[in-house]
């Protein structure tokens, strides 16, 4: 039969695939065997670091995807290419003998490593080799390179570099082992996993080639193999993190070197470990790295529904936190209290429909701790209270990463005291009794309604709407009083809050009619009666609040304080724009002009990137146009010299112009939009000039708000009032403009709002958001219960 194998075109590529194929003609001459090369990706892009284009399986794809199709029966690569696993449908066979897994240095004058100059160059594409060379010598300086072998030994020459890092096992094979300078033993650099070794790849199916090519097998590799490959898996090594490891006899037991580090080379942990078994080896070895390197998880409880629910010091931590791992129940206002750097990482869960499985979610928790020094796992309600949450401390504790956990508020005792029901009583209930009321497979929870039905503590089912009657069923079949008050608690603590209360016998009905939705609460027990008395105002509605950024608006944080509920809508988000001041120039102001909190900030910001300070302002006059500017300024320790009783631009064009002169040097730090006015009047009476630090760009992604779900909204400029309305239809957009009361902070706002046709406006006195709260209370709150 004729088999062909596939290779990449480079020398040492072809080299490897003769040696296989000749072994193979040796041992089989029945059959006749041919070279196919195959041109790889990671071939095509020899310009960029290997981390930056994509990684180890750039070099393989091509080559796989001819053995799936039945091009070539079979692909011969460098096992330390290969990613962990081989695509789909294909399979590596038993490793032939490795050749010598060590890095050699090639150098081009010195005699060794330690014998190089000061500050020489040395050529490597990989992090692995960089980071563990700085570490011998700190001084070297590192310059990427790639390509094959006789690539690399030229661009040394032309570049002029003092020295390269290569394989051993690639130079042996091309017989170029004169080259090499200095072996690089484990206790100096430790080799990629399973470098040395050939990787043989073919089809699952293709059963009797797997039996001619493991007739080469040989047991040493396969054991040393399986410990280098074993502890990439269980580390989660990358192209774009710095990950090696060694295994090789020592004595009658096995030795394990390993290296792990960040993808900027600031942490690199070593650890050696020995035994007999090395995949047992591998895994200890990564439960050590991981013990030297990783950051701190918390387990954070997010509380049920408000966002204010959530621990003072569980909000402390969120928002210093470097990654976000969080659930489908958490508050979603808590996503604005992340830093920007924050990754964010949803893996929500929902009935028949999961985002990742909890074991997937366990090694996410893992790796990220690699990754970062404060990674936060966000629950809804209390991590440990049928959140899972457990689990996950124990499968960090396994796997060595420290963490803590955070106590949240559980939806058990929050969700039936928002709506007015006290879990515990004293003469009508003196403790209660929380389960799930589903198992694993989605049926009811074998749980003892037997014991339950004779119990005189409150009874509380938590993700048990679906089984609404069974359970009430099941406690009227055991004994329980017909007369039993019970409740349902939809959405609790939030917004969307729905009680419905009844008995034994009718709740479900009820809940039915009523259309109440997931999640919810069941509680069963006198203490439902109390719900009359010490419910809270259930006719509460959301209040829109629409703002530019991603971060909390101020006017929501006081809103919250009063007991409103908030929604925020971004209408867009503010990019600053890069300007450099030389000293001179700024010192040949007389006066500086801001109109917005974020022209303060961009200004600062670019002082400081142009290595300046306030130090050059100090003849200079500041003129804000409201007290947010004036506070924002205030925070980099600048006081406004100016600022006129009322706030917007023709108050404070009034206040100037008895202030300024023709002579003085007038700038106005602005955005892209607004300004004219300013600008118009001022340059006429002194010499302007205006410097644009930043724009309100749109964000499309936000959908038109339901006018029914809201009893206001609020907007703080112009911009957003064109954008929100313009994310509606027409007929939509009609009924808010007619209906929906629309709280404007100043006049610019107010002007754009009568412009689209807004009927019920209502403005600030004043061009605070403080101002803000005081109007929309005032109007809110006497019509809170009135349908709009």
């Amino acid at each position: 039969m004729k088999y062909i194998i596939g290779s990449r075109g480079s020398k040492l590529a072809l080299t490897q695939t003769e040696y296989v194929c000749k072994r193979l003609r040796d041992a089989y001459p029945m059959h006749t065997f041919e070279i196919a090369v195959i041109r790889t990706k990671g071939d095509k892009i020899q310009d960029k670091p290997l981390h930056e284009i994509g990684g180890k399986g750039l070099f393989v794809k091509e080559i796989e995807d001819k053995i799936l199709s039945g091009e070539i029966h079979m692909g011969v690569h460098s096992m330390k290419d290969m990613p962990a696993s081989p695509a789909s449908g294909l399979i590596f066979t038993k490793p032939w003998k490795r050749e010598d897994p060590r890095d050699v240095l090639i150098l081009r004058e010195a005699e060794s490593l330690s014998k190089l100059k000061h500050g020489a160059m040395i050529g490597t594409g990989s992090k692995r080799r960089a980071f563990q060379l700085k570490r011998l010598r700190p001084d070297l300086q590192i310059v990427n390179l790639r390509g094959n072998v006789d690539t690399r030994l030229r661009k040394m020459k032309e570049q002029k570099l003092d020295g390269i890092v290569l394989a051993a096992a690639g130079l042996l094979r091309l017989g170029m082992q004169d080259y090499i300078t200095q072996y690089l033993e484990p206790e100096e650099m430790i080799s990629a996993p399973a470098q040395g070794i050939l990787a043989l790849e073919i089809r699952k199916d293709q059963i009797q080639l797997k039996e001619m090519l493991d007739h080469f097998a040989d047991e040493e590799t396969f054991m040393q193999m399986q410990g280098e490959r074993t502890f990439l898996e269980e580390i989660g090594g990358s192209c774009h993190t710095p990950s090696g490891a060694r295994c090789q006899k020592d004595g009658n037991s096995y030795r394990l070197d390993a290296v792990f580090g960040d993808e900027d080379g600031k942490k690199l942990a070593f650890t050696r470990v020995f035994g007999n078994d090395p995949k047992q080896l591998a895994k200890q070895a990564a439960r050590q790295i991981r013990k030297k390197l990783s950051g701190m998880v918390y387990l954070i409880g997010g509380g049920p529904g408000d966002p204010g629910l959530i621990t003072v010091k569980g909000k402390e931590i969120l928002q210093d936190a470097d990654c976000l791992i969080y659930d489908r129940l958490i508050p979603k206002e808590l996503l604005n209290e992340t830093k920007a750097s924050c990754e964010k990482i949803y893996v929500g869960k929902e009935n028949h429909h999961h985002t990742m499985k909890q074991e997937e979610i366990n090694h996410l928790l893992v790796q990220k701790a690699m990754e970062y020094e404060k990674i936060v796992r966000l629950k809804g309600g209390d991590p440990y209270v049928f959140g899972r949450g457990g689990e996950e401390g124990l499968f960090l504790f396994e796997h060595q990463i420290p963490f803590k956990v955070i106590p949240g508020i559980s939806s058990c005792i929050a969700g039936p005291e928002s709506a007015g029901i006290p879990v515990t009583h004293r003469g009508v209930a003196t403790g209660f009794h929380v389960v799930t009321a589903h198992d694993r497979k989605n049926q009811l929870a074998d749980l003892d309604f037997h014991s339950m039905a004779r119990s005189k503590d409150t009874l509380v089912f938590l993700m048990g709407l679906s089984k609404l009657e069974e359970i009430l069923n099941r406690l009227l079949k055991e004994g329980m009083s017909e007369d039993t008050k019970a409740a349902v608690i939809s959405h609790a603590a939030s917004p969307n809050q729905k009680v419905c209360t009844g008995t034994l016998t009718n709740l479900s009905k009820k809940v039915r009619e009523e259309g109440l939705t997931s999640p919810a609460i069941i509680v069963v027990g006198e203490v439902v009666s109390l719900r009359s008395q010490l419910k809270n105002d259930d006719s509460n509605r959301l209040f829109l609040v629409t703002k530019v950024g991603e971060k909390t608006s101020e006017l929501t944080k006081v809103l919250c304080q009063d007991g409103l509920w908030v929604k925020e809508f971004q209408t867009g988000k503010i990019c600053l724009k890069q300007c450099r001041w030389e000293k001179k120039e700024i010192e040949k102001m007389d006066v500086l002009i801001f109109t917005s909190r974020y022209g303060v900030k961009s200004f600062m910001k670019n002082l400081k990137e142009s290595k300046l300070d306030i130090r050059c302002l100090s003849k200079t006059k500041i003129a804000v146009i409201g007290k947010q500017t004036a506070k924002t300024l205030e925070s980099f320790g600048v006081f406004a010299d100016w600022m006129p009783e009322q706030a917007g631009e023709d108050a404070l064009v009034n206040f100037l112009k008895d202030k300024i002169s023709i002579t003085d040097c007038v700038w106005h730090m602005k955005g892209t939009m607004g300004g004219e006015n300013l600008k118009n009047r001022l340059k006429q009476i002194c010499d302007f000039h205006e410097k644009i630090l930043y724009e309100n760009v749109e964000k499309t992604e936000e959908e038109a708000a339901q006018i029914s779900d809201y009893c206001g909204i609020s907007f703080s400029c112009a911009s957003s009032v064109r954008r929100f309305f313009a994310k509606m239809e027409e007929e939509d957009a009609k009924i808010w403009k007619e209906k929906m009361p629309c709280f404007s902070i100043g006049n610019k706002t107010t002007k754009q709002l009568r412009k689209l046709g807004v009927h019920k406006i209502f403005q600030a006195e004043e061009t605070t958001y403080l101002s803000m709260k005081q109007k929309i209370l005032e109007i809110v709150q006497e019509d809170k219960k009135d349908e709009i």
